[in-house]
């Protein structure tokens, strides 16, 4: 037990440190910020899946054994990259509003006391 002892100062000072990515007393913390980057983007990966995509029957190309209703070309790259940004800018936007307080003003302050 005392060989550890030296290192309770440091272990202390690094749950203390990520506490705060943990437990914030408002703001957007990492965890936070992350979690919400993460469920905005698979929103707006779902709303965009159908957009531009041709089924292998509008195209005239169906492989054998497969749907005809299956996409012959989705695109998927494209469309994470363009979710990506458009998350990106949603994201910058809830950042900002968070963090410049404008939301207090409109919350019941029990929320924040």
């Amino acid at each position: 037990m005392t060989r550890f002892l030296p290192y309770l100062p440091v272990a202390l000072a690094a749950i203390f440190w990520l506490k705060g990515f943990f437990v914030r007393d408002g703001g957007v913390g990492i965890v936070n910020g992350l979690v919400v980057f993460l469920i905005v983007w698979w929103l707006f990966f779902f709303t965009m899946l159908p957009i531009g995509v041709r089924s292998q029957e509008e195209a005239g190309d169906v492989v054998a054994g497969s749907e005809p209703g299956a996409p012959q070309a989705p695109n998927l790259k494209r469309k994470m990259w363009w979710t990506t940004i458009a998350t990106s800018i949603v994201w910058i936007a809830y950042f900002l509003i968070t963090e410049s307080g404008v939301m207090e003003q409109f919350m019941p302050q029990s929320l924040f006391s």
